[in-house]
């Protein structure tokens, strides 16, 4: 019998059965308790049932703590509609397929471990990957969302209707981000407490600048108009230079990468040809050193690297 049949049987299994213990977590999730658990993070609340008191517990420790609450701002921030809890079940599911599908094509232990933490790896990246693009599109359009609003805003239009007309006439990121602040404001949240959550969502220093300034002009007054247009003159400029460091900097962004990741690539791919053949790294004794020296000096090269580029990347 060919080993895909059963490889393909458990994964289908494993898959089941994280999709059948989500379905379980999210008819048992609880009701917000203030208004800012419904203005922050992208949650889609159920109706309340009565719960045992292990899915309560486990509902606890996943939802109210500190590792939990990162994970949901990174899910605000790459738009994508799901809890911590759920999240963290399709690492789990992610990681139990990989390593499944690694044990059946190797037939070796370390080669489903390996492929299984490739697995579990990819939910996250996909997270990030999504988070950064989208907040580089929001940087870019800074410059085209203050100049809508300066121009609304000398039509004689208040700042509400110079939000709704960036949620009308703006694309994606921008105008699910002032959509969220217009929807925080008619919940009751200050308009300065709603911006403010906007710039934590998104991590960008020039709407930092821009939210300073509205709050300024909402406590003591003064042209708005005026203040936004300058702001968007120096934001618009800014945006110009770091999109030249970008360009000139991409071949070296592009090399850190594949060098990362390579070796990485590159050992899964020998483990799955030929177990045998890289079983012998992994050896009591001494040869156990040399992928351990190799791990620790790839990531202190890449850190090196990353340090170099900082200052190219938008955040």
């Amino acid at each position: 019998m060919s080993p895909w049949i059963p490889a393909i049987a458990v994964a289908s299994s494993v898959f089941i059965i994280m999709y059948g213990l989500q379905k379980w977590l999210l008819s048992h999730g609880s009701k917000p308790r203030n208004i800012s658990d419904v203005v922050k993070p992208p949650v889609v609340y159920r109706r309340e049932k009565r719960t045992s008191l292990l899915a309560q517990r486990l509902n606890n420790a996943v939802n109210h703590s500190r590792f939990s609450r990162a994970i949901s701002m990174d899910l605000a921030r790459a738009n994508i509609p799901m809890k911590p809890s759920e999240f963290l079940l399709l690492i789990v599911g992610a990681g139990a397929v990989g390593m499944v599908f690694g044990m059946a094509v190797s037939h070796n232990f370390i080669g489903g471990v390996m492929s299984g933490i490739l697995g579990a790896f990819l939910p996250r990246w996909y997270m990030v990957r999504r988070e950064q693009k989208r907040l580089k599109e929001f940087h870019n359009q800074i410059p085209d969302i203050l100049g809508l609003m300066t121009s609304a805003l000398r039509a004689g239009y208040g700042l509400n209707h110079a939000m709704k007309m960036v949620v009308n006439e703006m694309p994606a990121p921008a105008s699910e981000e002032f959509d969220r602040v217009m929807r925080e404001t008619n919940l009751g949240v200050g308009i300065t407490d709603a911006f403010q959550h906007m710039v934590e969502r998104t991590k960008n220093k020039d709407m930092e600048l821009v939210v300073t300034a509205i709050s300024i002009q909402h406590e003591v007054g003064g042209n708005l108009g005026d203040i936004l247009e300058n702001i968007s003159e120096t934001i618009r400029e800014r945006v110009r230079i770091r999109g030249e460091i970008q360009v000139m900097t991409a071949q070296q962004r592009m090399s850190g990468y594949v060098l990362t990741a390579l070796p990485f690539l590159l050992g899964l791919a020998l483990m799955l040809i030929n177990p045998d053949y890289m079983m012998g790294m992994f050896q009591p004794g001494w040869p156990i050193l040399m992928p351990i020296s190799a791990l620790v000096m790839m990531g202190i090269g890449y850190m090196i690297m990353r340090a170099i580029i900082k200052g190219s990347e938008v955040y």
